[in-house]
Order: structure tokens, then sequence, then C-alpha cells
């Protein structure tokens, strides 16, 4: 996320609005700027032509090689898994770690928005480890303390569920996981239907 993602997120702008808008806002400044150099420039032709189409261009193409979009980005392929593993009873959401996955790390910034944005949602965080971790572990410090955070050892079962993708997100209610991203497939559109899941909660 930038600061123009996180202004419009504050602003309380859908996760999707908010990835999209910043790309807006520059072509509409490339249109305002074209149409003053149009009205400016009287002259007829190839430069007047190209300053225009330069004008329009250059406020996205300068964006966007600072944010360029990413393949992931506006994602929501997630999969409805099969599992024997028992989730909470309550409506959660569930992000499947590993103690030195730098992926995993950034996860916990974008679930920190998203508690947020609304805090009653229900976020766990499973370390999948076969080792104890120290109470003083990198990864321990670094989530939140309300998160739930669960060593986890049954790690051929979890490596199983999530075909071995860390993190991984997951979405359940009355011990079952309902649906399952990997970190390819979470964008901004998997974070609104999060958000849409969790609606029926009473916000605190």
């Amino acid at each position: 996320m930038n600061s123009l993602e996180v202004f419009f997120l504050d602003l309380d702008f859908s996760w999707t609005l908010s990835k999209i808008t910043p790309y807006l806002i520059p072509i509409i400044l490339g249109a305002i700027i074209s149409v003053l150099i149009m009205n400016k420039i009287k002259k007829r032709g190839w430069f007047k032509l190209s300053t225009i189409l330069i004008s329009f261009i250059l406020p996205f193409a300068v964006y966007f090689s600072f944010f360029p979009i990413y393949e992931g980005d506006f994602s929501n392929l997630g999969i409805t898994p099969k599992t024997t593993i028992e989730f909470a009873e309550q409506k959660s959401l569930t992000v499947v770690v590993l103690p030195n996955c730098p992926y995993c790390y950034q996860s916990i910034v974008l679930m920190k928005k998203l508690k947020e944005r609304n805090p009653q949602i229900i976020i766990n965080y499973w370390i999948s480890t076969s080792d104890s971790l120290p109470p003083k572990s990198a990864i321990l410090k670094v989530i939140p303390k309300n998160f739930t955070s669960i060593q986890k050892y049954n790690t051929a079962e979890i490596s199983a569920l999530v075909k071995g993708a860390f993190p991984c997100f997951i979405l359940s209610e009355k011990r079952k996981p309902i649906k399952l991203w990997n970190n390819n497939q979470f964008g901004v559109c998997a974070l609104d239907e999060i958000e849409e899941f969790f609606k029926s909660l009473q916000k605190i």
C-alpha cells in the first residue's frame, strides 16, 4: 500500500476503489493539462498533437513507474478447501505463516489495516513450525496483541491445506474453512469480500 491508497482507505473507500482511484487521478490530470495545451497552442500540426498526447500520458506514466500494477493486485481467485483441520467456531480470518518467511511478515501490515477498518474481525495467525518458538522470536514480536497467534505443529496437514504456499489466508465459520487464498490470489477484491463476510458482526 502506498500513502494515496491508505488515504482513500481512511476515507472509507473500498479496497478496490482505494487501489483504482490513485491511477484515475493522473489520467484526469493529464486530460486537464491536454485541454489547456490544446486551447493554448492555436497552430495545428504534429507538434500540437504530440504535445497533447505526451501531456495526457505523462502523469499516469510517472505514477505507474513508481507504483506498477502487478498480476495479483486485483485477484480474488480463492478456493473452497477440503481438510480435517478444525478452525474457530465463530467467523474468523486465519493467516497461515512460516516463522522466517518475508512475505508472511508483510502480511501483518495488511492485516493491521484490515483490523483498523473492521475492529470486529477476528484475525488468527497460525505459525506452522515443527520446532517450539521462543517467546521473543521475531514473528511473535511483530504480530499485534489483538490478533491470536498459535504455533501449529501438524505441519504436514497444514502444508497440504495451503499447498506449500505461505502466507495463506483462510475465511472460516463453524470450525470449517469457507475460502482460501494464497498470497498471489489475495488482491484487493479478496479484501472487499472478507469485509463483506464480516459485515453481519456488530462493530465495536
